[in-house]
């Protein structure tokens, strides 16, 4: 079975699941491709009504992490999904999502992991997937009650003052000291 929370034209999230039972033998890739069908209408609520009440469109420097968190609190809401998300369901799910993200670069050689250049299919399912982890990372900062903003500002202040553990200031293996 595969689940996406997919964002549809009306700007408004919804949970999809579609198992390969259900359509026969459906390939990933196919099931991949009515995911991103249903991207393209509105949700079901604002078909049904024949409204569209719309986020509009954002982006990194249109939105508010608190528009974004408000619009994942209601998504949670709006599906009862309050009694699962305590920390620890939360943080398996934040491993699932990241085990998907891995998953794009499983059978990749060293040069093309490497590279920015990916082609639209991917980097739709690259996209879906970090957009997956980021949701169920707001979902944990607000079982906790943590200020992500306020969280990631601290962390950059505490290793900008950490003396760098490599000689080289890029060297990209010290990323795990983050």
């Amino acid at each position: 079975m595969l689940n996406r929370s997919i964002v549809h034209t009306c700007g408004h999230i919804e949970w999809h699941s579609f198992e390969s039972g259900i359509f026969g033998r459906v390939s990933r890739d196919e099931i991949e491709r009515r995911f991103s069908e249903l991207a393209q209408q509105p949700c079901k609520s604002c078909a049904s009504s024949g409204s569209s009440d719309t986020f509009g469109s954002i982006s990194d420097e249109s939105a508010a992490m608190s528009d974004i968190r408000d619009m994942v609190k209601s998504f949670v809401s709006n599906r009862e999904w309050d009694r699962y998300r305590n920390p620890g369901d939360v943080a398996v799910a934040i491993a699932e999502e990241a085990s998907e993200l891995l998953e794009q670069f499983q059978r990749v050689s060293e040069g093309e992991q490497g590279g920015t250049d990916v082609d639209a299919e991917n980097r739709a399912k690259l996209e879906g997937d970090l957009a997956d982890l980021f949701i169920c990372c707001l979902i944990f900062a607000d079982a906790l009650g943590i200020d992500i903003a306020r969280a990631v500002e601290d962390r950059a202040r505490l290793n900008s003052a950490r003396p760098a553990t490599s000689p080289e200031k890029g060297d990209y293996t010290n990323l795990s000291n983050i």
